[in-house]
């Protein structure tokens, strides 16, 4: 098994590697807190589960745990590294560059195509504090399971094998069909996840 594994090219072994990742970072979260908006929503109930999970998440992904013999593997996979103190000023700098960049081009799109419109909740009718816990913990799972999953274990293994153009176009296209689970996602927006999956990609590449 492990040699049929090492025979599948790195593209092929880094988009299975990284969307397993996404999958089992997210799908709790997305589980839980669909139970908890159809009961009890008053409480947000789903956080604190959410938070635990995460935490070991987190640290299982970047080398806790076991098996010991995968713990090297997971860590470079991770790219959770320590960014220097002088990129600091310049990653910040370049991710609000690029923030401005795919925020202006999503204007531009959306006076070209008709974008789909996402179907949120009523946050009225809700509790403040019960929403604004769940947009947190939605960022927080965001944050550290899609940047994980995509910038390090899938990103990362293309990277080293064909370079850093191949892999951040490959990232943002995979990227973009993984968002196609939620029903107002359409092929009309795979440029805008190019062009998140550039941004981040671009800065993942320059501070690690």
């Amino acid at each position: 098994m492990i040699a049929l594994w090492r025979r599948l090219p790195v593209i092929v072994r880094a988009a299975l590697t990284g969307g397993l990742v996404a999958t089992l970072g997210t799908l709790p979260w997305a589980l839980l807190v669909s139970l908890n908006i159809k009961y009890w929503s008053g409480v947000p109930w789903a956080v604190p589960p959410t938070a635990v999970y995460l935490w070991f998440f987190w640290r299982y992904v970047r080398g806790a745990g076991w098996p010991r013999s995968t713990a090297e593997a997971r860590r470079t996979l991770a790219r959770a590294n320590a960014v220097a103190d002088d990129m600091w000023g310049l990653a910040i700098i370049a991710g609000l560059v690029g923030l401005v960049a795919v925020l202006l081009m999503q204007t531009v799109m959306s006076r070209l195509v008709t974008i789909p419109q996402q179907q949120d909740i009523d946050p009225s009718q809700y509790p403040v504090m019960t929403v604004f816990l769940w947009v947190l913990m939605s960022a927080a799972v965001a944050g550290v399971v899609e940047e994980t999953a995509f910038r390090g274990y899938l990103q990362g293994p293309i990277e080293r094998r064909h370079g850093p153009v191949i892999a951040i176009l490959v990232t943002g296209i995979l990227f973009g069909f993984l968002h196609f689970t939620h029903p107002e996602v359409t092929l009309v927006l795979m440029p805008f996840y190019l062009a998140v999956a550039t941004v981040y990609g671009t800065l993942a590449y320059l501070t690690n």
